[in-house]
This record gives C-alpha cells, structure tokens and sequence, in this order.
C-alpha cells in the first residue's frame, strides 16, 4: 500500500510566516505540517499572539520555534532562516502568507505610493524568504507555496491595487518555479477566495458566513483547514511534478468572473494584520 501523502514529510522542517493569528492560513498550515511530522518555525508581527501560537503548536505535540518580526525585512527572513537550520538542522519548505493591501476603493482615487506599496507587500516577503533560505542551505527537493488570492479572477473596482499585487505575485511565483528548478526546488502558489479567518472576521457577518457560503458553487465557506491542506500536498513529495501553478481554493468561486470577492486572511486594510 502507498504512504499517505504526510508519511514522506516527517522529520523535514518549514517555515511559515504570518502564522500566530488564530485561525489563520498561517497557523493552520504550521499545524497540519506539524500533524505530518514536519518541525516548523513561524513568524508574525504580535509577539504575544506569536507566543499564544506557538505554545498550540506545542501543546499538540510538534516540534516548534518562533520569530517576531515583519517578514518584509531581511533582517526578519535571515533570522527565520537562521533559526531553522540552528533548531532543526535544515530547511525544506517556505510558506509565504503575509500579504494584503493598503488602499480598498476606485483607481480614481489611488494615491501611486497605495498601489506601490501594496504591490511591494504581496511580492516581497516571498523573494526576501526565499533569498534567506537559499543563503541558509535550502537545496534539492526543497518546496515553496506562496498564498494569492481569487481576487485575480474579479473585476471589482475597489480591490484594483491587492488584485493587481496578487497577479503579480502569481507571475512571480511561475517565473520563480523556472529559476529555481535547476536547483530542485518548486514553487506553487494557492489562492483562496473568501476564507473564515481572524482577519475576515468582519466580513462573515452576523450568520458566520452562512450567506456567503450560498453563493458559491459547492455551499461550504473555505475554512484555513482547507488551504492549509491544498499547502500540505503542494509541498508533498506526491505534488512533485508539479511547479510553477496557482491553485484555486475557493468552493468554486473563481467559476464566476464579476463580483465581490472579500480578501483572504491577509487582509491588511490600514496595514492590519498578525
């Protein structure tokens, strides 16, 4: 009988940045990779929800460290990198979660530093972590998975500068699964649409997301479970032939062009987040 897709994954380490916000994408999948017997270092900006994150992990068994900081600074990745190979002797996989937006409305109104700003923060923690992890022995066999969003699909006015950061990062992460190939490493992207987490908790409204849920194809809000599981197999040993895509997981919603599509749990709006 084949192993089970986490059977190859045990004893590997991962660092997952944007992990202490509880449920989160980050969080979630720190979990589910710990759940598989993979040793994870994660980040975020709240040392205490940090600390808070941290100790779940711990009581559920994994093998686990942590580091504060904004994973935009290269201070922050090489201190990621470092603590990786230092705790855990190597490092196998990078999940980049951090992302989110710094203007919501019309391109009538953007200011050049909103989009700027907002395309700087969905594209450069994936290339500042990677560039940490190389420098640290990320080698052969190595995996990344950057965190889009659906909202590439829509035409939706108001969220111009995170849809336009967010086909950027898709670019990047193709063009970055063919520079990296020669070194054995992949790099595939899941985009969520709508997804039960800290930061969207303002948009599920009073019924928890119930009225969200019916509009889309399969009838079920995403939950961070779900990403965090489309992560796990893209890092997988199974997923191995495969690098340079962006996974839709979203209940079906990117079937529909038009429309509002909430962000993910990235969302930042005035630079809110972990």
């Amino acid at each position: 009988m084949a192993e089970s897709m986490g059977a190859g994954m045990k004893g590997r380490v991962a660092i997952v940045t944007g992990a202490s916000q509880n449920p989160s994408i980050g969080l979630a999948t720190a979990m589910r990779l710990a759940r598989d017997g993979v040793s994870v270092v994660i980040n975020g900006r709240d040392a205490f929800a940090l600390a808070d994150a941290e100790a779940l992990l711990r009581g559920a068994g994994a093998a686990v460290t942590s580091v504060e900081g904004d994973a935009a600074e290269a201070s922050v990745c090489g201190e990621l990198a470092r603590r990786a190979h230092d705790e855990f002797g190597r490092i196998d996989y990078l999940v980049n979660t951090v992302g989110g937006t710094r203007f919501v409305g019309s391109a009538r109104e953007m200011s050049r530093e909103a989009l700027s700003s907002t395309i700087d923060l969905n594209t450069w923690p994936p290339i500042a972590l990677v560039q940490a992890a190389l420098a640290a022995g990320i080698g052969c066999g190595g995996a990344v998975v950057n965190i889009s969003s659906g909202t590439v699909h829509k035409t939706t006015p108001i969220m111009i500068a995170y849809a336009a950061a967010k086909a950027a990062l898709n670019a990047m992460t193709r063009s970055l699964a063919t520079d990296l190939a020669p070194l054995g490493i992949r790099v595939n992207a899941v985009a969520p649409g709508f997804t039960r987490t800290a930061g969207t908790q303002d948009l599920w409204g009073p019924d928890g997301g119930a009225a969200a849920a019916k509009s889309l194809p399969i009838g079920r809000l995403t939950e961070a479970s779900d990403i965090a599981n489309a992560c796990a197999f893209l890092l997988s040993d199974e997923a191995r032939q495969i690098t340079g895509q962006v996974l839709d997981v979203d209940g079906g919603n990117h079937l529909s062009s038009g429309g509002f599509t909430p962000m993910n749990e990235n969302h930042r709006g005035s630079d809110r987040s972990r």
